[in-house]
């Protein structure tokens, strides 16, 4: 038995040394037939209802090919690669698709190429557009109160080949011809937040207009969905928008009144409700929507909080949070963007040439509760109380306004006392905001900073513009003269799916 044993071993043995000696690099095997594409964007758009003839990719095959186009919305939780779909829908056999797509959103366009020795894919990112889908948009109103809505319309890689720009003076009536005009806008707020795969999205303009209505738009189109009035229930109306909850219970936003009451608007439900808890605090003279997310999760918050000169106040899963700091009176505050950090200039009231600076979680669920203590003293301090605070991802610095120019602010730092864009004479700021948009993987995002002017002595009917700087440099890379009346609110459209 034992010598059985070993001849087995010899054998085996035998396998690896007869490889040694007929190596098998020296086998020769056939190539299969390769599959290469040309260089094209990886984006393509498409107006909805209108049929995709995409010929611009070049595939070359010795052998007869087949295609299979096939498309689906990108995975959001648990993908392992960027071009995971949560569904994939086959849509096409052609090789230039001719397909009509009947669903506005963003979703991943895969195609598979198969000569019957190799297989090859090409992935696409598809936009399917609704005409309106990402952009700037300024809130603004005449001298009469007539409102409008301003769309500066983000070009396609075609429509930037051909240098065409769509600028719409009021995208509102537009694409509602028929409905109630807007009146005295106040403010413009847009939410979405993604639960099990399922994205909510939200748009609403608020008005000062004899009932104090409140309009809702679909996000995606900006056709009006619904109205709401505060006025005839309430005697006010929405002064601001700020904030979101959102939740598998709860979807809402802040208001502040024009009565300085806070209200709650149900995203959902449509229904508006007043906040009695403010009474303790004072009045909520303004109101403030801290944008901040960390390395950690990516996840973008976006908290809103109450405030006056005196304390800064918030109500949060029915408990209530307040900060102050006695003899002491609120300058301005700002949350970091990449740190759930909030810091908050106060003013002594006995020495007005004395700062103080203080940090709290921006969650804001820890009353009362201040770390780094940053202490100052300074005569002519260049931010105030108007000032527009705007944070970046791609800068550790928050960009503010101060009379007809911007600085910057480290957090932990005094204020800067000269600016890093001045905007031309005559020009005042009237509102600010970066590209923002609610994708935290988005690479292009935030590195752009938008500024809505309005110069009374301009030559034009219109005498609202819009400058846009580049957030690394502060330089000028392009401007709006002249497009809009008094600006109101400025916000970047982002798409969403």
């Amino acid at each position: 038995m034992k010598n059985t044993v070993s001849k087995i071993l010899c054998a085996a043995l035998a396998v690896p040394m007869a490889v040694a000696c007929y190596s098998l690099e020296d086998e020769q095997y056939a190539e299969l037939s390769p599959i290469t594409f040309n260089d094209v964007s990886s984006t393509i758009d498409v107006m909805t209802g209108e049929e995709l003839v995409y010929d611009r990719l070049e595939v070359t095959s010795e052998l007869p090919v087949t295609y299979e186009w096939a498309y689906g919305p990108k995975k959001t939780t648990s993908a392992t690669s960027e071009y995971d779909m949560q569904s994939m829908e086959v849509i096409s056999d052609k090789p230039d698709i001719q397909y009509t797509f009947t669903r506005i959103g963003q979703y991943i366009l895969r195609l598979k190429v198969d000569n019957g020795e190799s297989i090859e894919f090409k992935y696409f990112t598809l936009n399917v557009n609704s005409g309106v889908d990402e952009g700037l948009l300024i809130l603004n109103n005449d001298d009469a109160g007539n409102g409008a809505l301003t769309f500066i319309k983000k070009r396609t890689e075609d429509e930037i080949t051909s240098e065409a720009q769509e600028i719409f003076d009021d995208i509102y009536s537009t694409i509602n011809p028929n409905a109630i005009a807007l009146q005295n806008v106040t403010d413009m707020f847009m939410s979405s937040y993604e639960m099990k795969g399922i994205t909510y999205s939200q748009f609403l303009i608020s008005t000062n207009d004899d009932q104090g209505r409140i309009f809702k738009l679909d996000p995606k189109t900006l056709e009006l969905y619904l109205i709401n009035s505060m006025k005839p229930e309430f005697g006010t109306y929405c002064e601001n928008i700020s904030g979101l909850v959102s939740s598998a219970v709860a979807y809402y936003g802040y208001l502040r009144g024009g009565d300085k009451s806070v209200y709650r608007y149900d995203m959902q439900g449509d229904f508006i409700g007043k906040m009695n808890f403010t009474k303790d605090y004072g009045e909520a003279e303004r109101m403030k929507t801290l944008v901040f997310s960390t390395n950690a999760t990516g996840k973008i918050n976006r908290v809103g909080v109450n405030y006056n000169a005196d304390n800064i106040f918030r109500l949060l899963n029915a408990k209530e949070y307040s900060w102050a700091l006695d003899g002491y009176t609120i300058v301005n505050l700002a949350s970091a963007r990449m740190q759930s950090k909030t810091y908050i200039l106060f003013r002594s009231k006995a020495d007005p040439t004395h700062y103080e600076v203080r940090r709290v979680g921006s969650e804001f669920k820890s009353a009362s509760i201040y770390n780094d203590n940053i202490a100052f003293d300074i005569e002519n301090l260049k931010m105030d109380e108007n000032s527009i605070m705007v944070n970046s991802k791609n800068s550790q610095d928050v960009y503010y306004t101060f009379d007809n120019a911007v600085y910057r602010w480290g957090l932990t730092t005094a204020p800067a006392s000269s600016p890093v864009i001045r905007l031309p004479e005559g020009e005042e700021i009237c509102d600010m905001t970066t590209n923002y948009t609610y994708n935290p993987d988005d690479t292009e995002s935030e590195t752009l900073l938008y500024i809505a002017t309005y110069n009374p002595s301009r030559a034009s009917e219109k005498k609202g513009s819009v400058y846009v700087y580049d957030i690394a440099t502060q330089t000028l890379q392009k401007s709006y003269e002249g497009i809009c009346d008094r600006p109101v609110r400025l916000m970047y459209k982002y798409r969403i799916s």
